[in-house]
């Protein structure tokens, strides 16, 4: 674009020069400001991530649990993680599971239906209603 640029800003009468100095300009802001602008942005997500992981462990597990339910391997990963910090997850069982996992009165993750193959949102929404 820098060829494009020059010449229809030389077409319009600016000089050559200073057209150059605001391409090298533009080169340099977006060499670092791209990058700064993400980092910035993952870094407060990151933050924002820890704090709910670190004040409430069950509804941040069990969040991430139903964003993943329908991927086996990455119920078990995370299955794995909620042993890891002690967070109790229970069966699924008709009478209090959802479709998704959930926090139960007594701060335990009950198992989504969602997460059982073959049973569809559905079945559960028609069931819980």
């Amino acid at each position: 674009m820098k060829p494009q640029f020059l010449d229809q800003g030389a077409e319009k009468g600016h000089d050559k020069v200073v057209l150059e100095k605001i391409w090298k300009d533009w080169e340099a802001f977006a060499s670092y400001a791209f990058n700064k602008s993400h980092s910035t942005c993952y870094a407060w997500i990151a933050y924002q991530t820890a704090y709910l992981k670190a004040h409430y462990p069950a509804e941040y597990m069990a969040a991430v649990l139903s964003n993943n339910m329908n991927d086996i391997k990455s119920v078990s990963f995370f299955m794995e993680e909620c042993k890891r910090m002690k967070l109790e997850v229970l069966g699924p069982d008709v009478n209090e599971s959802a479709y998704k996992f959930r926090v139960n009165d007594e701060g335990a993750i009950r198992f989504g239906m969602g997460a059982i193959k073959g049973v569809g949102k559905g079945a559960v929404e028609t069931y819980s209603q």
